[in-house]
């Protein structure tokens, strides 16, 4: 009898070979599986997909995994399935902020994401995971939304501390979720000048994540440097900066050494600020914000000529903090009685504040003014400041200079 069968049915792979497969980190071998699924998925297949669909996370196929979690959804909706669709948005959205090719259209994975996170919440509001992206997406992937990403933070930190003494112990699931969340918490803090908040936060984090360093001892020892330094604990500062010269790894470390030399700067310290960054600091590595703390350090040396030639060389590639450079380099100018090279440098720094943050610089404007009606140019003083005016908090002494210049 003749076989009418046109083809073999391929049998699906049982669960232990997925999960052989999946302690291995074999995820192309569970990703291949999609061409076994019935679209749309359906609740019988809903588990078997779920596993494609991470694989297919894990191999960074996030549209195909997006699409699959989405019809798992639709199929057999849960919790699980609801934070795995967050999860894939989140890790697009991380992504397009550090690596090419960017996401064609960002706008569409950040309400993808905020609609997941949202229901995942819904279904389980104490998940820790969730809460803890959550935050993280207001802290890094938003333009700083501090105040809710600290909140929601502190909200982590609450839930992991709620838990059982047994869950919380350092080789638990959600242990370095809870450093990860004090560390967040600590920069949250600081970016919202919450200082002593902050200094609570990132001692904690140090301290429990003292043998396990999941998050990195250098970045954790800096910012716990900058806090110090914000708190005008000078040699604590300094303490934590060469902690983090010595953790280990190969990280290049010249944000830490630039602070270490702000610290010498403030503390009446120019030679060793120098000698902080001078030999440590290769020349063709150095960011405008270094060439202007050596020229910084150069100016309090007494050497303004010197100084004025590092802070030129700050301006060659400064894109941020160009405004600030410019006013230094007019007050040198000004004091060695070159007000025109001091007029000119207080309206560019005027000028590319302006147009770089949408908003006036008072401090230039006034010694801009200042310089003005001195030269007796008391048309260029009143301009000036007329735009400091507009600035609510200087607004009564620029209208007090306004009125006396109208006599």
């Amino acid at each position: 009898m003749t076989d009418q069968r046109t083809h073999h049915e391929v049998p699906t792979p049982g669960v232990e070979a997925v999960k052989r497969w999946k302690s291995q980190g074999n995820w192309g071998e569970i990703a291949n599986l999609e061409a076994q699924l019935t679209r749309p998925v359906s609740a019988e297949q809903a588990e078997l997909a779920s596993e494609v669909g991470f694989a297919l996370t894990q191999l960074g196929r996030l549209e195909s995994a997006r699409a699959l979690y989405a019809e798992i959804f639709d199929a057999a909706p849960s919790h699980r399935v609801a934070s795995g669709l967050a999860y894939i948005h989140y890790l697009a959205l991380l992504q397009h902020k550090v690596r090419k090719p960017r996401l064609e259209d960002p706008e569409s994975w950040r309400k993808g994401f905020e609609k997941w996170i949202a229901e995942a919440l819904r279904l389980n509001p104490r998940s820790i995971k969730d809460k803890y992206r959550l935050a993280v997406y207001h802290a890094s992937i938003l333009t700083q939304k501090d105040a809710p990403a600290l909140r929601l933070f502190g909200e982590v930190i609450h839930l992991f501390e709620s838990l059982p003494a047994n869950e919380r112990n350092d080789q638990r699931r959600y242990f370095k979720t809870y450093v990860l969340a004090l560390y967040g918490a600590a920069r949250s803090a600081y970016r919202l000048k919450r200082y002593a908040d902050a200094r609570a936060y990132i001692f904690r984090c140090i301290r429990v994540d003292k043998e396990r360093n999941h998050q990195e001892p250098l970045f954790k020892f800096f910012l716990a440097g900058k806090i110090l330094f914000a708190l005008e604990q000078y040699a604590d500062a300094e303490r934590a900066l060469r902690l983090a010269l010595e953790a280990k790894g190969h990280r290049e470390h010249d944000f830490v050494y630039a602070l270490l030399a702000e610290i010498a700067l403030a503390t009446n310290r120019p030679e060793d600020a120098i000698a902080w960054i001078e030999p440590n600091i290769r020349v063709h590595h150095r960011k405008p914000y270094i060439w202007r703390l050596l020229a910084d350090a150069e100016l309090a040396k007494g050497d303004k000529r010197k100084a004025l030639k590092l802070y030129k060389s700050s301006l060659i590639k400064d894109h941020v903090g160009r405004h600030l450079t410019l006013f230094k380099m007019g007050q040198i100018y000004a004091s060695i009685r070159e007000f025109g090279q001091a007029r000119r440098c207080y309206e560019e720094a005027a000028e590319f504040r302006r147009r770089r943050y949408v908003t006036e610089y008072p401090e230039a404007l006034e010694a801009l003014a200042k310089l003005c009606e001195e030269q007796g140019d008391l048309e260029g003083a009143r301009k000036a400041y007329g735009r400091m005016a507009l600035l609510p908090t200087f607004a009564e002494r620029a209208q007090a200079e306004l009125q006396r210049l109208a006599g």
